[in-house]
């Protein structure tokens, strides 16, 4: 990653660029209320398609469902600004966290993914996904939020997550270089947005599936439509959770939030 150092009066504090779609030009800033949200603003002009914005810390993170996303200093906070063809959008908030758990890996945490797009290890969150479409002068975009505990003090957490959270540092009693970490991320992104853009999407739900700790588990699925209960088998190249219930019948999920049974 090659990285031009240049300040602008009330604009990143850094911009960077990797020789690949996703990561072409790297936003940072000190601190933002959250990157979806910048990355929002700039959209159409600092923000084109495959650029990244990065932040030390947000002030407003947010999760799926509107729910609070804490974010002190130590994690990794970024989103990705994508342009995909309308038809193929459904599949993004899934496989934009298998980048997020090959990274770990990585470093030798062996994370999985949650249905549909929690990043987990051991039953505990390490980081999470929240995918966000908007139009702009008739163009479709979306970005794609990712945050991931990487070296974030557990004991900076509010009290109320911190039995369900966990962190890299934690986990492998190492203290992994941000920047590193996001370069290693951005390089399978980049591989996974193209596969989904093409006819190679169908692939990306079997991979998908060999990440999520969710198949082949009996759950209960909160859903918009109200509650679903069954054993989870498959996830459609659209995304959705299948599940077969107490009657042998399949019932497909599109949103929800998983819990065991």
């Amino acid at each position: 990653m090659s990285v031009k150092r240049e300040r602008f009066s009330g604009e990143p504090a850094s911009v960077a660029k990797m020789d690949s779609l996703v990561g072409r030009k790297i936003l940072r800033f000190d601190a933002v209320e959250s990157t979806n949200d910048t990355a929002k603003e700039l959209l159409g002009g600092d923000a084109d398609e495959g650029t990244v914005i990065v932040a030390e810390r947000q002030v407003a993170g947010k999760g799926r469902h509107v729910r609070a996303w804490f974010s002190p200093p130590g994690g990794l906070y970024c989103s990705v600004v994508l342009k995909p063809d309308d038809k193929n959008v459904s599949m993004l908030n899934l496989i934009s966290g298998m980048p997020v758990v090959k990274a770990l890996r990585h470093w030798s945490v062996l994370a999985t993914l949650k249905w549909p797009n929690d990043v987990v290890f051991r039953n505990r969150k390490i980081g999470g996904i929240l995918c966000e479409g908007v139009y702009r002068h008739d163009a479709f975009w979306v970005v794609a939020g990712i945050g991931v505990n990487t070296n974030t003090p557990l004991d900076r957490l509010p009290t109320e997550v911190r039995g369900t959270a966990t962190s890299l540092k934690a986990e492998a009693e190492i203290e992994v270089s941000n920047e590193e970490f996001l370069e290693y991320m951005l390089r399978d992104f980049d591989k996974v947005y193209k596969a989904s853009q093409s006819s190679a999407r169908n692939v990306l739900a079997r991979d998908y599936m060999a990440l999520c700790s969710t198949i082949r588990q009996r759950v209960v699925v909160e859903t918009p439509q109200g509650t679903v209960r069954g054993t989870a088998i498959e996830v459609t190249s659209q995304g959705a959770l299948v599940l077969v219930d107490e009657t042998g019948k399949r019932v497909e999920v599109e949103d929800g939030s998983v819990r065991p049974a």
